[in-house]
């Protein structure tokens, strides 16, 4: 309803405009008038183009027909002296058609824009009732459970996978505690084999030492038997010797 009534204003617009004209006609000299009406023509002219600008901008088709209307409009109203010197037409004739023609025209506009946009009004409610009708609420709720149900599924599933990955994260750092304390037994259960291997080696030396020594006195005591039975007998022998003399 909006585009129909700037339309319809723009009708009225450009009608008071041409009225304008005729009643300036009257009083006016006709040179000053010719003037006057280069002068809004360029007007209508700098607006048009700037209408133009702006709806290239914002790609805007709306805009872009308003601007054009503009231009038609400037465009006409620098004619209006050529036509009528060249036709012989009368000033105040033809500013009344072509008023009525550019008012015809905005209102078949503000028709066209009516319809349509009634059209589409139609639709959207045509529309939304074939929505209702296929869709009634219950399905609707429905539906919201098992977007619940979805989401809540989601999150179990997220909090599994979090379960999961701190499980993970835990049973890695027990291997590697058990790792660390599995080469801390073996550092020991090593060191425990060297510190044996050396004191067997340390009773084992000192065994023999012993034995030694044992064998040393052993001999020794075996020597001096021996001296003392060797000094008995040569006592012996000189006591038998002297007893024979």
């Amino acid at each position: 309803m909006n585009t129909v009534f700037k339309t319809l204003m723009k009708a009225i617009g450009i009608m008071g405009y041409f009225i304008v004209l005729n009643f300036a006609y009257t009083r006016m000299n006709l040179e000053r008038l010719t003037n006057d009406i280069e002068v809004f023509s360029g007007i209508f002219l700098v607006l048009g183009l700037v209408m133009l600008e702006r709806a290239y901008k914002k790609e805007n088709g709306k805009l872009a027909i308003s601007g054009i209307e503009l231009l038609v409009l400037s465009m006409h109203s620098l004619s209006i002296n050529h036509v009528i010197t060249f036709y012989q037409y009368d000033f105040r004739f033809y500013l009344l058609t072509s008023s009525y023609v550019f008012a015809i025209y905005y209102v078949l506009k503000s028709i066209i824009i009516y319809t349509k946009e009634k059209r589409e009004y139609l639709k959207k409610l045509s529309d939304i009732s074939e929505i209702v009708k296929e869709e009634p609420i219950k399905k609707e709720a429905k539906k919201r459970k098992k977007v619940k149900t979805n989401n809540t599924k989601q999150s179990k599933e997220n909090e599994n996978k979090k379960v999961e990955k701190i499980e993970n994260i835990e049973e890695k750092i027990e291997i590697e505690n058990q790792k660390e304390e599995t080469k801390k037994r073996t550092r020991k259960t090593s060191s425990k084999k060297q510190n044996e291997k050396t004191s067997k080696k340390i009773e084992e030396k000192e065994t023999k030492t012993k034995k030694t020594k044992k064998e040393t006195k052993e001999k020794k005591e075996n020597k001096k038997e021996k001296n003392e039975e060797v000094k008995k007998g040569s006592k012996k022998k000189k006591k038998e010797v002297l007893k024979d003399d």
